[in-house]
């Protein structure tokens, strides 16, 4: 009964310590494998550039533009607007991305 006692301590005192490193492993494990965004991410959708770009296009102020440019806009917004953005060349995304206000140095 002497050997008894500090035995069956001994183990609870072992358990304990075994179950604590075991906590703190693993939530170490988990830090190190959790991947978080930061909140100001250069990452967007597709989706959500088309619509920035929508946006942005249907505030240029034609009636600021060469009449020559000014129906091209125009048919290009009707083609954005009928289409959607994605229907819209390289090179017609580059001409409305040089009509909208910060291009124009305004």
């Amino acid at each position: 009964m002497s050997i008894l006692l500090p035995t069956v301590l001994m183990a609870a005192v072992g358990g304990l310590a075994l179950r604590l490193w075991y906590r703190q492993w693993r939530q170490r494990r988990i830090e190190a494998n959790r991947r978080v965004e930061a909140p100001n991410s250069h990452y967007s959708s597709a989706g959500v550039r088309q619509q920035e770009d929508r946006d942005r296009w249907h505030g240029i102020n034609v009636g600021r533009l060469h009449p020559l440019n000014r129906d091209e806009v125009l048919r290009l917004l009707d083609i954005v607007d009928e289409d959607g953005v994605s229907s819209l060349s390289r090179r017609d995304r580059l001409f409305l991305d040089n009509m909208t206000l910060p291009r124009m140095g305004v």
